[in-house]
C-alpha cells in the first residue's frame, strides 16, 4: 500500500511492517560493491536510538526491502532517514537525482506469524526471483543470519580510531563499540533482529521449504497490492474474511467480534485485498458514512 493512502492497523502501538522502495524504478541504485556496502551499512549505523528494530531485509540494485518493527511512526522515521542518506550518496557520487523517491515507499503491516513467515522468506527469496543468486549465496541481504550452522565474525569496530572508523563508514555518527565488520562492511549479526524471528518458525525445515515455495510470491505481493487492480467477488472476499477472522482474531465469524475489531477487521481488508466501502459495507454490515470514516 502506497504510504499516502496506508492506515496504520496498530493505530500507534508497536507493530511490524514490510516497507519497499518502488519495484517500478528502471535506473540502478546500487552500481558497485562499495554502493551495496554503503547501503548496509547505512542500515546498521542508523538503527541505534531509532527505536525500531530489523527483522530482514534485501538489496536489490533497483529496489529495497525491509522488515522493521516498532510502532509506525518510528519505523517510517527510520526508513525515511536511511532513504536520505542512500539518495545523497547517489547525488554526490553519481549525480543521480530523482531515485528513491519518498512517495514511492509501499509498506504492508504484517498481522500474524504466519504472515511474519512470508514475508521473511518473500524478503530473502529476492535475488532468486530476479535469476541473480540463490538466497544463501547472496551477499546484500540478511538471510546469512538465519539458520546458519556458523556464524561470520569480523574485526571489532570498537578498536579502530575516530578517524580511521569515519574513513571505513563515511560517517560522523557514534558506531556501537558491539559491531563488527568485514572489509568495512558491517555484519548482520550485530543490527538484525533474527533470532526472535527464527524462532517463529517450526524449524529450518519451515524456513527453507518457504523459500523455494513458488507460490509464496503472488500471495505476499496480493497483500502487498501489487496486483491492486484484482478484485474479488462477494464469494471469494467472504472467504478472505473469515481467514483474517480466524488468523488475526481467533473467532469463526465476524458475529462473534466486537464492534472495535470489526472495524479493525474492515481496515484489513480494505487495503489487504482492495476490497471497497460498498463491498465491506454488504458483507460486514458497517454503514458507509463509517467506513468512509475509518478508510
Amino acid at each position: 500500500m502506497k504510504r499516502s493512502v496506508f492506515i496504520d492497523p496498530f493505530e500507534g502501538r508497536k507493530g511490524c511492517y514490510h516497507f519497499s522502495s518502488s519495484h517500478q524504478e528502471t535506473r540502478q541504485i546500487f552500481k558497485s560493491e562499495k554502493d551495496f556496502i554503503f547501503g548496509i551499512n547505512t542500515l546498521a549505523l542508523l538503527l541505534p536510538g531509532s527505536g525500531v528494530k530489523i527483522v530482514a531485509y534485501c538489496l536489490m540494485n533497483n529496489h529495497i526491502h525491509i522488515l522493521l518493527t516498532g510502532t509506525y511512526e518510528n519505523c517510517l522515521a527510520y526508513y525515511d532517514r536511511v532513504i536520505h542518506r542512500i539518495v545523497q550518496m547517489l547525488a554526490g557520487k553519481y549525480g543521480l537525482s530523482g531515485i528513491l523517491r519518498q512517495k514511492d515507499l509501499d509498506v504492508v503491516a504484517v498481522m500474524s506469524e504466519r504472515q511474519l513467515k512470508r514475508e521473511i522468506c518473500y524478503i530473502h527469496r529476492n535475488p532468486y526471483k530476479a535469476r541473480i543468486s540463490s538466497p544463501d549465496d547472496y551477499p546484500w541481504s540478511s538471510a546469512d543470519v538465519y539458520f546458519k550452522t556458523s556464524l561470520p565474525s569480523g574485526s571489532p569496530v570498537k578498536n579502530l580510531g575516530t578517524e580511521r572508523r569515519r574513513e571505513i563508514f563515511q560517517t560522523r555518527l557514534l558506531i556501537p563499540d558491539s559491531y563488527e565488520h568485514i572489509d568495512g562492511r558491517i555484519l548482520n549479526t550485530c543490527f538484525v533482529s533474527y533470532k526472535q524471528a527464527s524462532s517463529k518458525f517450526t524449524s529450518s525445515v519451515e524456513y527453507f521449504d518457504l523459500l523455494r515455495k513458488y507460490s509464496l510470491e503472488a500471495e505476499v505481493e496480493e497483500n502487498h497490492g501489487i496486483h491492486e487492480n484484482v478484485t474479488f467477488s462477494d464469494e471469494e472476499m467472504q472467504e478472505r474474511i473469515k481467514s483474517i477472522c480466524v488468523n488475526e482474531f481467533h473467532c469463526q465469524a465476524i458475529s462473534g467480534l466486537h464492534r472495535k475489531d470489526l472495524l479493525r477487521l474492515a481496515r484489513i481488508a480494505a487495503y489487504r485485498f482492495g476490497s471497497g466501502q460498498a463491498q465491506l459495507s454488504r458483507l460486514l454490515g458497517i454503514d458507509k458514512e463509517t467506513l468512509e470514516r475509518i478508510l
